[in-house]
Parts: C-alpha cells; sequence; structure tokens
C-alpha cells in the first residue's frame, strides 16, 4: 500500500498497524482450524472407515446392583437396566475417543433424552456375582438430558472378536512377494484362528505353532507365539515369516483373503482354504 506524502506521520502508522492486526488474525483463524481438524482426525481415524467394526456386537459389557448391560455394535450403543427410567436406550454409535498414554477409550452420546457415558479400560476386572474373570473394565454414567441426577455404574467388559477371522488361512504373500514353496520345507505356511479362545495354531514354513491373538476393532495382533525346534535350511524363510506375523497390527478381510499389515506397509496376505 502506498501512502502519500503529505499524510500525518501518526495516521500513517495506524493504518500499519490495522493491517498487522488483520493479518494476524487470519493466521490465527487458521491456525485454530488446522488444530481443531488435528484433533478431530486423531480422536478416531476409524470413523471415517467403518469396515474396522465387525457384523454384529463388537463390545459387551454388564453390572451388578443394578443389574445393567451394554452392547456396541456398527450402528448404534444399547444400554439395558433395571433402573427405573433406564430400561432401555438406544444411540446411534457415538465417536471413540482414546487416551493418549493408555488402552483407554471413552463413548459419549447425547441424545434429547439421554446422556450417556462409557469408558473402557483395559485391565483385569472380577464379576463376583458370576464369578467370572474379564479383560476390561468399565465405567457408565447415564442421566436424563437437563437433569442434574447422575447415575454411576461399573462393570467389566470384553470384546467380541471378529468371527470372520475363525478359520484356516494360507500363506499367498510375503510382504510384496507371492510366496513359493521352494522357500519352505513342505509347504507355505498356514494358521487357523480360534476366535472363541482367542488362539492361533499352524504351520510356519518349517515347524509347528502356537500362539494367542488380541483384538479390537480395527486391530489384530499375534502374540506369545512359540514353535517346535526343528532344525531348518539356511535358506527356509521361516524367520521372515514369524517376523512379519508378530510386526502386524491391522487386518482387513475381503474376498476370502486376510490382509495384514502395519504403519510400514503390507506384511502377509492370506487366503481362506476352508
Amino acid at each position: 500500500m502506498m501512502i502519500a506524502r503529505s499524510t500525518p506521520l501518526w495516521m500513517a502508522l495506524m493504518v500499519f498497524a490495522f493491517l498487522a492486526c488483520n493479518t494476524s488474525i487470519k493466521n490465527d483463524a487458521k491456525a485454530t482450524e488446522t488444530q481443531k481438524d488435528s484433533m478431530t482426525t486423531a480422536t478416531d481415524p476409524q470413523e471415517k472407515n467403518r469396515d474396522h467394526y465387525p457384523p454384529g456386537d463388537f463390545f459387551m459389557a454388564s453390572g451388578n446392583e443394578p443389574f445393567w448391560n451394554i452392547k456396541l455394535n456398527a450402528e448404534q450403543l444399547v444400554f439395558t437396566s433395571l433402573i427405573e427410567g433406564f430400561e432401555e436406550v438406544h444411540t446411534p454409535l457415538p465417536m471413540v475417543v482414546r487416551a493418549a498414554d493408555a488402552n483407554v477409550k471413552r463413548y459419549r452420546a447425547e441424545t434429547e433424552k439421554v446422556i450417556i457415558d462409557l469408558q473402557i479400560a483395559q485391565g483385569d476386572c472380577a464379576d463376583t456375582m458370576a464369578d467370572k474373570q474379564f479383560p476390561y473394565s468399565v465405567a457408565v454414567t447415564i442421566q436424563h438430558t437437563g437433569d442434574a441426577e447422575v447415575k454411576n455404574l461399573k462393570g467389566c467388559g470384553i470384546y467380541q472378536t471378529d468371527k470372520r477371522l475363525n478359520d484356516i488361512w494360507v500363506l499367498e504373500k510375503l510382504g510384496e512377494e507371492t510366496a513359493d514353496a521352494s522357500w519352505f520345507a513342505e509347504k507355505v505356511p498356514e494358521i487357523e484362528i480360534n476366535v472363541a479362545e482367542n488362539t492361533l495354531m499352524g504351520y510356519a514354513g518349517c515347524n509347528r505353532m502356537r500362539g494367542s491373538i488380541f483384538w479390537e476393532p480395527g486391530l489384530l495382533r499375534f502374540t506369545n507365539i512359540a514353535t517346535t525346534r526343528m532344525a531348518c535350511k539356511p535358506e527356509n524363510k521361516e524367520a521372515a515369516f514369524l517376523k512379519n506375523l508378530e510386526s502386524a497390527t491391522a487386518y482387513r478381510i475381503e474376498n476370502n483373503r486376510l490382509w495384514l499389515s502395519n504403519p510400514n506397509g503390507p506384511q502377509l496376505v492370506f487366503k481362506k482354504i476352508d
């Protein structure tokens, strides 16, 4: 902007101050919008891809005194109880918020009638009434919208592992390469997953193997892998197979295939045979 020579100095300074302030406000607004977008994305990347949620209920929890029950599926949150006024509550599945430093998730739903807040924390939980142990502790608060009275409930819960994993899977790709039987002692590796017990067993390419699986929506880990100790040829790729299996963190099931990956890229692809 050009300032006329005859313009008093104090007026020129006011014009420059105004322009600088206006630019600062615009930059701050852009920064705020960027931060807001980042926080929304970090809150729940799964919200953009509901394929992470399997068919049917993927989480169930309950508590006693008074009795209550909660279920989550890809479409809704369902709460039932013996509490007067809260016998049955249905809400759309809320966005999940994850803690940054622990495996804790929070779902909060607000409707015209109720506000319900669900917190799921990984950790041993004992249901003394049923004499059972569960892997998650659960806290629920529920109240009528506009009412100050809040019901605080405690209980235990468990994720229902994606039933589509329950099958026998034969290795088709190791990393980006198509698996070849010549890489292994007898045949390409295969695994059998049992979702009722969250276990796996199979053939690793030279040795027999067994282990455990850990599942949550969008997450699949293969843990506690143990194998027999047969001598394998140096060129056998069993070690590479096991490394990729244990490093997988995410999965996808499509066209009778199980894709395993992690942030570094594809790890393994299996084909369903049973």
